[in-house]
């Protein structure tokens, strides 16, 4: 009998332990489990390399030279790139990467936005979710603020000053306009009867362009508003085009660029003058008040330059037999890329230096002496003879 009672005891003794290991076992996991969630932000980024790490921004160091560096950009996903004083910023997939101008990483910063875009003025960088409710705003140092808005964001930008403009989708009306100050602060709302297109800021309010129909054909308003008033200061008449993008010129008028033509107006929002296209619209540039609108004609292989200087008169225009892809503007130079070159010119249309490349770039950026050419997986740093 006492034998009998040992065995009982020894068996219910080992069903103990072995529930008590199959505890601590489901607790050790449970542990580790816990730990990675709460250390997520330090585990993710590491483990979603897995797979899938050729993914990323690398110096090419193979392609030192003088006055020249690169940028290799794998994976064959989008990225945008500007400058932010001395500091090139790249928006490339779930990153952040933060540059000097000599090719030297300063900082990445992790994001979780889904079709994240980047819009750069003054010394900060916006970083929002399109379609999504989450932005952001960087300085080369930090991430300053970052917020999330009631509805699906539909475009953003921000100011020199550091004001941000986020257009949303609404419920109830065709859009809203969240306006944030610098600390990020919403200190405007509006709801939106009509869909907005663009925006620029101008004084204590800003320009924005609105899209109607009439007879099949797509037309343009702006409208100018301060932020300590609910009141339209002035509105313009409708004009023939889609608007791709505005600018608030320095006395308070706008300039538009639309797909079909170019406008100017006044401080009331008065028509000064409009340019129609005799080509389609390939890319633009702006700065300070001046403008160049590049376009193409494809089935000749041709694009045409459009200068505008001011709007008191007709742009320059300058030809050329080649399909160009891109334009920019530094100080009183405009620059075209395309037809294996880099071609300047003033805003009077003479041609000045140029400067020929060897490889297919798509987009080009100048930073002090040095161009900045954009290819499809790497940044080429060359210096300008």
């Amino acid at each position: 009998m006492a034998n009998s009672v040992d065995v009982v005891l020894l068996r219910n003794r080992r069903r103990r332990r072995r529930r008590i290991l199959k505890l601590s076992i489901v607790l050790v996991i449970a542990g580790i489990i816990l730990l990675i969630y709460v250390k997520r932000d330090l585990w993710f980024p590491q483990l979603e390399g897995i797979g899938s790490r050729y993914q990323n921004v690398a110096r090419n160091e193979e392609a030192e030279a003088e006055g020249v560096f690169e940028l290799n950009i794998s994976g064959g996903i989008d990225y945008e790139t500007d400058f932010i004083n001395n500091n090139l910023f790249i928006l490339y997939d779930k990153y952040l990467y933060i540059y000097s101008t000599d090719g030297t990483e300063l900082d990445r910063r992790q994001h979780a936005y889904g079709n994240a875009l980047m819009e750069v003025a003054g010394n900060r960088a916006l970083i929002y979710s399109s379609n999504g409710t989450s932005f952001r705003v960087d300085s080369a140092n930090k991430m300053i603020y970052e917020e999330t808005v009631d509805y699906p964001i539909l475009f953003a930008t921000i100011s020199n000053d550091g004001y941000v403009g986020i257009v949303t989708e609404s419920d109830t009306y065709a859009c809203r306009l969240n306006i944030y100050d610098p600390n990020g602060n919403r200190i405007y709302k509006r709801e939106c009867v009509e869909r907005l297109m663009n925006l620029s800021f101008y004084g204590n309010g800003c320009i924005f362009s609105t899209i109607s129909a009439s007879d099949g054909e797509l037309q343009t308003s702006l409208q100018y508003i301060t932020f300590d008033s609910d009141s339209v200061q002035w509105e313009t008449d409708p004009l023939s085009t889609l608007s791709v993008e505005i600018y608030a010129l320095p006395d308070g008028g706008a300039f538009v660029i639309g797909d079909t033509k170019a406008a100017y107006y006044s401080s009331t929002g008065a028509l000064v003058g409009s340019y129609d296209y005799n080509a389609a619209l390939t890319d633009y540039a702006y700065l300070d008040g001046k403008a160049a609108v590049l376009l193409k004609n494809e089935e000749r292989r041709q694009s045409v330059l459009m200068l505008f200087s001011d709007r008191t008169s007709a742009p320059e225009c300058v030809s050329f037999d080649s399909i160009l892809k891109n334009v920019i503007i530094d100080d009183e130079t405009v620059y075209v890329l395309g037809g294996g070159q880099i071609s300047s010119f003033a805003f009077s249309g003479q041609e000045m230096k140029g400067l020929t490349i060897n490889d297919a770039y798509e987009r080009i950026l100048k930073y002090g002496k040095y161009f900045y050419l954009l290819g499809y997986d790497k940044i080429h740093r060359t210096e300008i003879n």
